[in-house]
């Protein structure tokens, strides 16, 4: 028995409504883990093969992403039982750390990555310390 050009357009209608309509969210999801996977793989990968010297650093940053995506993730991460609640309560202490280690480098890692000087044209952006001891109305 055929299948009719109806009926396939049909079936391709009702399959395009699921995928946009119905589980929008869980391929969004889905999609956005695949590329945390391949960054953190990449990432990895390279890590190994830079120069020794600069190894220290790149594995803080790349602690600094994991960090990251577990806590914009941990919802996820505590409700499938993949993190204890001792760990995801001490990702803010991991991230803190980590951040006091790499700002003393920050300047060297813009250059190192090519950041421009109009890149970094936010007030913030050099003296942080300068900037954030008066009052900057949030800025």
């Amino acid at each position: 028995m055929r299948v009719s050009t109806k009926d396939k357009v049909a079936a391709r209608a009702a399959r395009f409504e699921k995928w946009s309509e119905q589980e929008q969210d869980s391929v969004q999801a889905a999609g956005r883990a695949y590329s945390e996977k391949l960054i953190s793989d990449i990432c990895h990968e390279k890590i190994g093969l830079a120069d020794p010297s600069i190894q220290p650093i790149l594995k803080k940053l790349y602690n600094l992403y994991l960090v990251t995506v577990l806590q914009e993730n941990i919802s996820f991460f505590l409700t499938n039982n993949l993190i204890t609640r001792k760990g995801a309560a001490s990702l803010r202490d991991d991230f803190d750390t980590l951040v006091k280690e790499i700002a003393p480098e920050s300047l060297v890692l813009a250059d190192g990555f090519g950041i421009t000087e109009e890149m970094l044209s936010a007030p913030i952006a050099r003296d942080w310390e300068l900037y954030n001891s008066y009052d900057n109305a949030g800025r």
